[in-house]
């Protein structure tokens, strides 16, 4: 009677009486698991003699990660029968541990995980459905920055990460500190070299450095991802390629012509490195606040690469990003580490390469940069081959 109540606390039915290794799932925390906890046997799926755990401990360890992350809606949310069940968002233990990451290579495996499972059973996010956190995580955040404070943070400012109530500069602390520890910091060496695009009217608009620098704050009208309007910043990027995808507008026949140029840091640079950000598994128990936060910056990538539209509204749409770049930009200055210099990230026209943000304006642009005479381009937006 006490492993029923037990099953049925878990979202489990009836789980078969085999053994499993390690071989048949991708996560290397549920790999682990099975590694760590196993004994020598054979193993149901391959028939191969391996460090096995029986299939009831597996299932266990699973909603482990299930009863972390969500509850049984009937615990906070309103049923009524005339409107077809809860009043909120909830799915089966299924769907729920998918959501987590749960990938299976063997089918008869995910058949016996799957039928292990009671689909009777509902799970919901708790925090995301009351209505004092309508939003958790990254979009929390963005809601708090866009539409109630984005330049003074107090206690009342409450965000939801995991299942957490935090400040927000409470959270943006810790998301500092955990950037460290993560080895997220990484450093540019002197004479790297740093591509920037300029696109423009006329053939000889672009022949020297103050040209295609960072612009002169009188010019920095337009709000950008990392940059509100008024902020300059110097955007570049690893390859000529992705500069130049990141920067021209093809459609744009009123600025027929670009500049590609190459800068070089005269001195070493220190970059928080977005493209480093850590890929921790739903399922591992030692790093469950780690995850929230791993879970927020990816939202935060994915957000920075998605296409904005130019309809006067995009100031608004930048705020969150714009927030989180401040952050890290002064932030790190109060801590052993020091200030940083910029921040790399995914180019949002290609996620394998990296595009960079300097927060160098005009004429520190000028004083900590190389310019590389030689090697400015221009050409006409035609010849353009991507």
């Amino acid at each position: 009677m006490e492993q029923a109540m037990e099953y049925w606390s878990r979202g489990l039915s009836s789980v078969p009486d085999k053994k499993v290794c390690a071989s048949h799932v991708d996560d290397y925390a549920i790999s682990r698991f099975i590694k760590r906890n196993g004994e020598k046997d054979k193993c149901d799926y391959c028939g191969r003699q391996k460090n096995v755990v029986d299939l009831d401990a597996l299932m266990e360890f699973l909603t482990d990660a299930l009863t972390h992350f969500y509850t049984d809606p009937a615990n906070f949310m309103s049923y009524v029968s005339a409107e077809g069940g809860y009043l909120g968002d909830y799915d089966g233990p299924w769907e729920m541990l998918e959501n987590l990451g749960l990938s299976v290579e063997d089918d008869q495996l995910q058949d016996d995980i799957f039928n292990s499972l009671d689909h009777s059973s509902a799970w919901a996010d708790e925090g995301v459905a009351r209505s004092d956190f309508k939003y958790e995580g990254w979009l929390h955040f963005k809601h708090i920055v866009k539409h109630q404070s984005r330049f003074l943070f107090n206690s009342a400012d409450s965000l939801r990460v995991g299942g957490r109530a935090i400040s927000v500069a409470s959270f943006l602390m810790e998301l500092a500190i955990d950037i460290r520890k993560q080895r997220m910091l990484t450093i540019v060496e002197a004479g790297t070299p740093i591509y920037r695009c300029r696109q423009h009217i006329n053939i000889d608009d672009v022949t020297e450095a103050r040209h295609i620098c960072s612009p002169d704050i009188k010019y920095a009208t337009f709000p950008n991802r990392m940059s509100p309007a008024g902020v300059s910043m110097f955007y570049g990027a690893f390859d000529p390629k992705i500069s130049k995808l990141e920067t021209l507008q093809i459609d744009d026949v009123s600025r027929p012509y670009f500049t590609l140029a190459e800068f070089c840091p005269k001195d070493n640079l220190k970059l928080i490195d977005l493209s480093k950000i850590p890929y921790v598994s739903a399922f591992d128990q030692d790093r469950w606040e780690l995850f929230d936060k791993v879970q927020f910056l990816h939202k935060f990538l994915d957000d920075f690469a998605k296409p904005i539209a130019h309809d006067g509204l995009q100031h608004i749409e930048y705020v969150p990003t714009q927030v989180i770049t401040e952050y890290f930009r002064f932030a790190f200055a109060k801590t052993p580490d020091g200030k940083i210099d910029g921040i790399i990230y995914p180019s949002s026209k290609n996620r394998r390469l990296n595009a960079c943000v300097l927060f160098f304006d005009h004429y520190e642009s000028l004083d900590q940069l190389d310019f590389k005479e030689s090697k400015i381009i221009t050409e006409a937006l035609t010849s353009l081959v991507l």
